[in-house]
């Protein structure tokens, strides 16, 4: 008898926490799985990263802020599976700075990648979210969004984020797709080596500097600490469970 895997779209799938919720969702045998990044090179090291489990996973590229690229990827998963279960809108960008030192450019870029990629590839994916089983939209905020610090357009767009969460959640209820949120506080990923703000070396560092600020002495580990509830909400085990905000932050929120 074969076992029913619900098919679910990473986005941002080849690091940080998308590649941790891919290496999880894995582990549990019941996904279909789809990979997305805008970067050849960063598709090229996950597969390498997952080894023999990186035949299990269809992996696109993709730049989410370009509706051309969006609606490639749109054919691409209705050629395969003419459906769509799930969907974590996990890629996103930061750069460090307030009002007087970010420029234009970064400001676009973070708000292109962070907030309009979500909703420009939700909307193009929507079709074959309603073909889907209970379908399950899950959309990586920050706690960021209500506290400011660190990157001015990454709060921002975070921000956006929690509302997109509760706006797509009160206007596709009716085609039973839940759209929830998690927000969590530091994890470590390679977002601020990406941006060209720390090294490495740097960052783990900082990475430690940080971790005496949380309550269980830690910052958070992607597949450990996320993956697990973005699975929760994946499944069928929160059908009445939608416009909701997790925040997974380690006990950051109420540290002294």
């Amino acid at each position: 008898m074969s076992v029913y895997k619900k098919v679910v779209l990473v986005s941002g799938g080849t690091s940080g926490i998308g590649l941790g919720t891919i290496e999880y969702l894995l582990e549990q045998n019941s996904y279909e799985v789809i990979s997305v990044s805008r970067s050849a090179e960063n598709l090229s090291l996950a597969k390498k990263k997952l080894g023999p489990n990186a035949s299990k996973v269809l992996f696109l590229q993709g730049d989410i802020s370009k509706e051309n690229d969006c609606n490639k990827i749109y054919e691409e998963i209705d050629k395969r599976f003419h459906k769509l279960d799930g969907l974590v809108n996990s890629a996103g960008i930061t750069k460090l700075g307030g009002i007087e030192k970010q420029t234009l450019e970064d400001w676009n870029h973070s708000i292109n990648i962070n907030l309009t990629g979500m909703f420009l590839l939700t909307k193009v994916l929507l079709p074959l979210l309603k073909k889907g089983a209970n379908s399950s939209i899950v959309n990586i905020s920050s706690v960021s969004s209500e506290k400011a610090g660190g990157s001015i357009s990454y709060c921002t767009s975070k921000a956006g984020v929690d509302m997109l969460t509760k706006y797509m959640a009160q206007e596709l209820g009716k085609y039973n797709i839940r759209v929830n949120s998690i927000n969590p506080a530091a994890v470590y990923t390679n977002i601020y080596i990406a941006s060209g703000d720390y090294t490495r070396e740097e960052y783990d560092e900082w990475s430690e500097q940080k971790a005496s600020s949380y309550p269980l002495g830690r910052i958070g580990d992607a597949k450990k600490d996320l993956a697990p509830t973005i699975e929760l909400l994946l499944s069928d085990k929160t059908l009445w469970t939608t416009g909701a905000r997790y925040i997974i932050d380690g006990g950051k929120s109420i540290a002294k």
